[in-house]
């Protein structure tokens, strides 16, 4: 057997050895950012997939009267017909017709849905009680990159209401300037 630098040895130790790091981790790197892409997409085509699901169950509910009676028959034929399909309980198809009907008419919220996951709406969907919240939530989520678990603890915490009441009081001229979020500080 050749021993020459070039064959690989599985014997040398590769965690330690700087040389070898520093020729390997751009290749970690770009498994990390394709599985990152990977995982953005299917959540875009998921939170796709329950906007489509919602606007149908919107349309029978308004037009056919389907209530749920019915979503629930619904998910029972789609389990029966469709076993290995998960997901699309009678309670989260429900949740798809809310999630349709809270958001299709909001445009400024409709830019931050495909970015969100499907947890973080039903989060938002349950948790926050009007738009104005529900957008304030979305936006920081996605601005602070936090996690499901990190936006319950800031709905928690009630940072949109500290956030408002901080605003009242404020003089007007000073609640009239423009505002980014970036000056919102989170407890963590």
């Amino acid at each position: 057997m050749n021993n020459d630098e070039n064959t690989p040895n599985p014997n040398r130790d590769l965690v330690h050895n700087e040389s070898v790091t520093n020729e390997f981790s751009p290749v970690l790197e770009i498994i990390k950012q394709g599985k990152n892409r990977a995982y953005q997409a299917v959540n875009v085509a998921l939170i796709d997939t329950y906007w489509q699901v919602g606007h149908y169950l919107s349309i029978k509910a308004a037009e056919a009267g389907w209530g749920k009676g019915v979503v629930k028959e619904l998910a029972a034929w789609l389990s029966h017909n469709s076993p290995d399909l998960k997901g699309f309980s009678a309670q989260n198809l429900w949740r798809m017709k809310q999630f349709y009907e809270i958001y299709h008419k909001d445009e400024k919220l409709s830019a931050l849905l495909r970015v969100l996951s499907w947890t973080h709406h039903c989060i938002l969907l349950a948790q926050c009680k009007t738009d104005q919240e529900r957008y304030f939530y979305a936006h920081l989520s996605v601005k602070s990159g936090l996690s499901s678990r990190e936006l319950e603890n800031q709905i928690k915490r009630g940072i949109f209401e500290r956030t408002m009441m901080a605003d009242q009081k404020l003089s007007p001229v000073v609640r009239e300037l423009p505002r980014t979020h970036n000056t919102i500080i989170l407890s963590r």
